[in-house]
């Protein structure tokens, strides 16, 4: 018997081409608006886990000052003084694995081939930031030459690409800083050549990089930091260490705020996923859209099989059976619509994710989860099924001898 019926919905279909290809193409426009939004949303978030999968769970990141009254939360900022941490405040505590130093001052730079003086930002890095933490720094890709080496009696900076051009300088050259020579050992890819990947510092183009102990000998205050990152072990409770942290700085009167890279990954994941539910939601409009046009379709489809609605009642045909023939063929208008518009959709986000890639100079794929692509064809076969029901409900109810008499 279902088998009658779909010949019959199909057969109907086909005798009004033009006016059911309108029909669907509302159907495959709303779709397709909603897989690629979708499947683009999820590739984003999919890319964003990914490198926060390489920067690690278990890492917890320490900055002075007090910037939130609460844990997990990145409001509510108190306007601290502080500006550099002691790292020898959390030297015992347990589950620390490894501890990356990051101090960043404003230096002085004089140069051969540069007009006068500049100011601009030098870093100095740790040991440990480039072994254990290189994902912070997109692995820190070399150029030309190699990294400095760590020992205490070398003064030796690794440029960005952008600076070592500003400057007029190359591996083996030398450049001044605070009045002080300083080799250049190394010059950093430009960040249109990486991977483009998270970097933890930013821009890596303009930055001057030079050993931690060197800084803290060029600039004095003893051993500070103006950022730490720690590397935990896998069995810690990283926000029970986080808050251990910051209470261990505030024994110290001074202040101290933890970043958990979980507490980045899910509020950046909160914050992806409710605009990607107002997309979906806006892209659904025309998907109603589409709905309100099968209906009416329907309608239509009513009206003109008024006398073939009356012969088959005359015949037999119960009002249930009425009623499943215009569901059916509802639905299969949905059904063709949901699934050429996911073919669409797929495309369309096929497409646009290269675009995307090239234009980040990153990785990146749209994400076709199962879940939609299925969702989206069956939810597209029962909107029509639900749009036609109105229409079918009144072909149901047509009187067999007005039926026969209509005109």
């Amino acid at each position: 018997m279902f088998l009658d019926y779909l010949g019959l919905s199909w057969q109907s279909i086909k005798n009004r081409q033009l006016r059911s290809w309108l029909t669907i193409l509302g159907i495959v426009i709303g779709v397709t608006a909603i897989v690629t939004l979708i499947s683009i949303g999820q590739g984003v978030q999919d890319s964003i886990l990914n490198e926060f999968e390489k920067l690690g769970y278990n890492t917890v990141t320490v900055i002075p000052g007090n910037i939130n009254t609460q844990r997990g939360g990145f409001s509510n900022a108190a306007g601290d003084s502080v500006d550099s941490l002691s790292p020898s405040v959390i030297e015992g505590l347990e589950d620390i694995n490894s501890k990356g130093l990051i101090r960043t001052e404003t230096g002085l730079i004089n140069a051969e081939d540069l007009e006068g003086q500049a100011f601009l930002r030098v870093t100095g890095l740790s040991e440990s930031i480039l072994t254990n933490f290189d994902a912070y720094f997109n692995g820190f890709p070399i150029d030309q030459g190699e990294v400095f080496s760590f020992t205490d009696d070398e003064d030796q900076v690794v440029l960005g690409t952008e600076i070592a051009s500003e400057l007029g300088v190359e591996v083996g050259g030398k450049i001044q800083i605070e009045g002080r020579d300083f080799t250049v050992t190394g010059v950093l890819k430009s960040d249109e050549e990486t991977d483009g990947g998270f970097s933890f510092y930013g821009d890596l183009d303009s930055g001057l990089f030079v050993p931690y102990k060197t800084m803290n000998a060029l600039y004095g205050g003893g051993d500070v930091a103006s950022i730490m990152l720690i590397e935990l072990s896998e069995s810690a409770d990283v926000t029970e260490v986080a808050d251990k942290i910051e209470k261990l700085y505030e024994g110290r009167d001074s202040a101290a705020t933890t970043i958990t890279t979980e507490e980045i990954s899910k509020r950046v994941n909160n914050a992806l996923g409710t605009i990607q539910i107002a997309l979906a939601g806006i892209a659904a409009i025309s998907l109603l859209v589409g709905g309100v046009g099968v209906m009416n379709t329907m309608y239509t489809a009513v009206l003109e099989r008024t006398r073939e609605i009356g012969v088959m009642k005359a015949v037999g045909a119960k009002n249930s059976s009425i009623l499943k023939l215009f569901l059916i063929e509802s639905g299969l208008l949905g059904l063709f619509g949901g699934a050429l518009g996911t073919l669409f959709g797929v495309g369309l986000s096929l497409i646009a994710g290269h675009f995307i890639q090239n234009a980040l100079s990153a990785p990146f794929s749209p994400s076709f989860r199962p879940a939609l692509i299925i969702g989206a064809i069956a939810f597209s076969f029962f909107l029509g099924a639900a749009s036609g029901v109105f229409p079918a409900r009144q072909a149901a109810r047509l009187q067999p001898v007005e039926a026969l008499r209509y005109e």
